[in-house]
């Protein structure tokens, strides 16, 4: 699992517009010392999936559209297409190429590391984190 700079950049817009209400995008990259064009770029990425809206006009911006206080890590990992494995052998339909059945080992404890981030990523929403 990587924290990307897309995803920190994701939280911070996220955190701004949980701040700040509604804010243009210009706004929320200065507010977050963030480029423009990566604020615009991430901001499509969360209204792709569903997270903000849009509002045109001279008193337009971003708003959320989802609540911080139900929205968690795991939720914006999955939100922009990054899920979270530990390894390969976590992702759906993968067959082990070392052993058969379920019986390697090293699936197994990654498993078990899997399930607790699982529960970790869910565990604070966002808004305990801004």
């Amino acid at each position: 699992m990587l924290m990307t700079r897309e995803m920190d950049y994701a939280l911070r817009i996220l955190r701004a517009l949980y701040q700040e209400g509604q804010l243009s995008a210009a706004a929320i990259a200065q507010k977050e010392s963030m480029p423009k064009a990566i604020t615009l770029k991430i901001l499509k990425q969360l209204h792709a999936a569903g997270l903000v809206s849009s509002r045109r006009g001279a008193s337009g911006g971003y708003v959320l559209e989802e609540s911080c206080e139900a929205l968690y890590l795991g939720d914006l990992f999955q939100a922009l297409g990054e899920p979270v494995y530990v390894n390969r052998c976590q992702q759906p339909g993968y067959q082990c190429e070392n052993h058969q059945e379920g019986r390697c080992g090293l699936c197994r404890e990654l498993s078990r590391v899997q399930q607790v981030l699982n529960v970790e990523l869910r565990k604070t929403p966002l808004s305990a984190m801004f």
